[in-house]
């Protein structure tokens, strides 16, 4: 296990990486609705839907961020697309409230901002419970003007920073931010610049990525090695036979999330298991993966390529603290990983 002193020197680290996160960024919107205030409509047969509080905060690759600027990473780099909307705006607010710098952020003419309306309804006595949410996503590709100035910004982002984070969210091809044309320059850019670290991070095409390093949770390994599988358990066997053959293709690093069981890492050639740590409070797994990809990110910035495994259990350390803020998408802060760490220590 690391010391207390080495672990504290790593989180010191962090204040002097520069990271880019590129992707798919959402808004997450929390819309509070006090039910006790409904009355019926004059017009329709519907009771209305009092909002008497509103939440925004960035998510999907915005999460990554979330996790980055509260791991005190020194600078933050945003690249991915909002539309001409009221969302959009927020979106870019909230991004730089966490400490962002959104310069590179691109707004397409015919292009909405991706965002999550989670209803929060409450009722007498304090009752709270979260309503089906709202997705407001592209249906259609962007425009090809739009996708050059993505790689425009992202080829001049490249130079300036330690590692990058591609956080490739929307499920179906070229309707995100990282279309195949983007993936492929990312992929290119990763082989013309060794000295930097290139993670990705993909709901459905983590097999499409070469040269960078990945991070699959153990299904979506099995189902990039395996198109056709729609089995319900991947276990740690499995999963070491996935990370091998992704690994055949990305020449690099292949990081597998295993839920509860922790983290595959498989480098040089050889399998290391970081356990999973136990969690005894009621836990929210919504965003554990994210927080991973920052803890792993900004320890590879910090110490390099032999830092590989201790990635994997700094990456652990995070999301064991972001999976205990019940009702968020929650952050780690370097003061409780630090205490997270001393608990484990004491076990």
């Amino acid at each position: 296990m690391i010391s207390e002193a080495r672990l504290k020197t790593i989180l010191n680290h962090f204040r002097d990486q520069r990271i880019l996160v590129i992707g798919d960024f959402y808004l997450d919107a929390y819309w509070y609705i006090d039910k006790t205030r409904s009355t019926l409509s004059l017009e329709t047969p519907w009771h209305t839907n009092p909002v008497v509080e509103q939440r925004y905060s960035p998510g999907a690759a915005g999460t990554v961020t979330n996790n980055l600027k509260a791991l005190d990473v020194g600078t933050v780099y945003t690249l991915g697309v909002i539309g001409e909307d009221g969302f959009g705006r927020t979106l870019l607010k909230c991004l730089q409230t966490n400490g962002c710098l959104t310069d590179f952020m691109v707004q397409g003419p015919n292009w909405v901002t991706p965002t999550y309306l989670k209803p929060i309804h409450r009722g007498y006595e304090g009752v709270e419970t979260e309503g089906p949410r709202f997705d407001i996503e592209n249906q259609s590709p962007m425009g090809t003007e739009v996708e050059a100035a993505v790689i425009d910004a992202l080829q001049t982002c490249i130079p300036l920073v330690d590692g990058i984070i591609v956080g490739d969210q929307m499920p179906l091809e070229n309707l995100g931010v990282v279309t195949s044309r983007v993936r492929d320059i990312l992929c290119e850019s990763a082989l013309a610049f060794p000295e930097k670290f290139f993670f990705a991070d993909s709901r459905t095409r983590i097999g499409e990525y070469k040269n960078v390093i990945i991070k699959p949770n153990r299904f979506e390994a099995k189902r990039a090695v395996q198109p056709d599988w729609n089995g319900q358990a991947v276990d740690i066997e499995e999963a070491k036979q996935c990370a091998a053959a992704l690994a055949v293709q990305t020449q690099n690093i292949v990081y597998v999330t295993l839920g509860e069981n922790g983290i595959l890492v498989y480098f040089q050639g050889e399998f290391t298991h970081i356990p999973g740590i136990l969690i005894v409070d009621e836990i929210d797994p919504v965003g554990a993966g994210d927080s991973v990809s920052a803890g792993l990110v900004a320890m590879l910035c910090s110490l390099g390529v032999d830092a590989a495994v201790d990635a994997a259990y700094i990456g652990n350390l995070v999301a064991s603290v972001t999976v205990t803020k019940i009702g968020t998408t929650g952050t780690a802060s370097p003061a409780e990983i630090l205490e997270r760490h001393r608990s484990l220590a004491n076990l």
